[in-house]
């Protein structure tokens, strides 16, 4: 009974957490989980169920989805297949041995066909000709194609389809924990004292600051030229590895670059077809972005235009019924909305045709400042400087590319925050810049392509995809930052990389270009502002 108690206790805390609720009700950031929560409802509740439990532990093994294999901090030990198993169990009270092999004996064997979420896979391992458990993996669910299952492996944290060939020809056998295969269900809490440590647990300060993410490029296939260009499984896997930090932000912000439009459209016409294409994704593709958690997006660049009128006008749709916020063309020059009551502004501009101009600095100070006078936080996105692996670099002036005027991104950003802009996430260069810190507004010259599927060069420094998570206070003013390095290989997708490679790349170019900025970045991508 004791044990039962624990479990329910630390379920109901994960569910407030994890935004789960007895009431189904999603907790904000502003809000009080103990106006949610009520001591009586506590009281009250119906006993647990099976599934409400394993549904928590699914929830909280989710949260590190996109971490690489035998990832680990300070609290978190290292995540190999059995770690990852075993640490998310452990956040129930339940305790698992730390091998698969282990694990496997804590289990009772079932067939195949009894098979439901919360149970456990186990394989061979490298060698398939040794029969001896060497992997295991969790399964969230079960469907008429066969299951899902979320494990740790060399491609870290991630959900894949089973059967898939690899691992089908060495599955072992399908276990249940013997301490899943006894519950029924729990009793409600039983005692005052206990009721008291969750009241207490649900007293959460009152929330002063944000959290904003930024990213790069996003282009997650295209069916231009051919349908052959879009990834593996309709895309719904390719932004996953980054699910668990996009989400946890109260915005998120990205490049879109291309249009929206399963139909047909005119495409540009190209005097050099080498140096141009044409990227225009489904329409169902936007349910990516998002599953991802994005928030708002720019379509302030080259892309937008790729299929004409026909192809802005479908991708505006799309995301306006879709609920994500957009800005950047002639027609849309800002957006504003509130999320957990702060109001914020986005505009963003590029030297495109039919975008606001990254080089009419008046039109830019007129929109900043107006959203400066109506919003808490302003967002400036900006595409612009030249493009390649050899353009990394900030000169602080004019860029020019292929004949186009591509603006000055160092000079853009400072009028844009001396107009009331809060952050600058710029964009377009294809390889990472530096970042800056001017009157306390966080700048990012460059992101460089984040998910960008087939059809882009993604060798060397093209292939450094950072996530930018920062901490602002609800004005706008930069507190502290962490850079997530992610890295794209091969067709595309971003994937986590224990290198930091992006991280230090940023902090490299950093003190090369602006190094009177005045942060610190550390080699595992902390920032911090320089205190006086």
């Amino acid at each position: 009974m004791l044990h039962k108690t624990r479990i329910l206790i630390r379920f109901t805390l994960y569910i407030a957490l994890i935004s789960f609720l007895f009431t189904g009700t999603r907790v904000s950031a502003q809000t009080s989980l103990s106006s949610v929560i009520s001591f009586e409802n506590i009281r009250t509740t119906p006993p647990l169920t099976k599934k409400q439990v394993i549904d928590s532990i699914i929830e909280i093994g989710k949260q590190f989805l996109g971490k690489p294999y035998r990832y680990k901090s300070a609290k978190t030990p290292m995540l190999d297949c059995s770690g990852f198993i075993c640490h998310i169990y452990d956040h129930l009270d339940l305790k698992l041995s730390r091998s698969s092999a282990s694990q496997a004996i804590q289990t009772r064997r079932i067939d195949f066909s009894e098979v439901q979420p919360g149970d456990l896979l186990f394989f061979k391992g490298r060698n398939i000709s040794n029969n001896s458990v060497g992997h295991v993996s969790m399964v969230i669910e079960v469907n008429d194609a066969g299951l899902k299952m979320m494990h740790s492996c060399s491609r870290g944290v991630i959900i894949d389809d089973y059967p898939m060939s690899y691992y089908k020809q060495r599955f072992l056998f399908a276990g249940r924990l013997k301490e899943m295969d006894e519950w029924e269900q729990t009793t409600a809490i039983p005692a005052e004292d206990t009721l008291q440590v969750i009241q207490d647990s649900l007293v959460s300060p009152k929330k002063t600051s944000v959290t904003m993410v930024g990213v790069g490029d996003l282009m997650i296939g295209t069916n231009f030229p051919s349908s052959s260009h879009l990834p593996p499984n309709d895309g719904k896997d390719i932004l996953v590895p980054a699910h668990y930090i996009l989400q946890k932000a109260d915005v998120a912000f990205g490049n879109l670059e291309g249009c929206i439009l399963t139909g047909e459209g005119t495409v540009k016409k190209c005097n050099d077809p080498t140096k141009c294409y044409a990227f225009k994704s489904p329409d169902h593709y936007i349910d990516h972005y998002k599953n991802a958690g994005f928030d708002v997006l720019s379509i302030a660049n080259n892309h937008v235009g790729d299929f004409g009128d026909v192809g802005r006008k479908n991708t505006t749709r799309i995301l306006t019924e879709n609920g994500i916020h957009f800005a950047g063309l002639e027609d849309y020059p800002f957006s504003i909305f509130e999320k957990d009551s702060i109001t914020y502004g986005f505009c963003a501009f590029s030297p495109n045709t039919g975008t606001l101009k990254i080089t009419d600095y008046a039109k830019a100070k007129e929109i900043v400042q107006h959203l400066d006078s109506v919003c808490d936080i302003v967002i400036v996105s900006f595409h612009g400087g030249a493009e390649g692996a050899k353009y990394n670099r900030i000169t602080r002036k004019t860029e020019l590319f292929l004949g186009e005027n591509r603006g000055n991104p160092y000079e853009f950003s400072r009028i844009v925050i001396d107009a009331g802009a809060d952050v600058v996430f710029g964009h377009g260069p294809h390889v990472v810049r530096a970042i800056d810190l001017y009157k306390g507004r966080f700048i990012a010259y460059s992101l460089g392509n984040f998910a960008t599927y087939s059809r882009f060069n993604l060798r060397g420094p093209n292939g450094l995809a950072p996530i930018i998570e920062l901490e602002l206070t609800q004005e706008g003013v930069f507190l502290n930052g962490q850079i997530h390095s992610a890295k794209q290989s091969g067709e595309g997708g971003p994937i986590m990389d224990a290198t930091n490679a992006a991280a230090l790349e940023i902090k490299r170019l950093t003190l090369l270009d602006i190094p009177e900025a005045p942060i610190v970045i550390s080699d595992d991508g902390k920032i911090e502002p320089v205190r006086p």
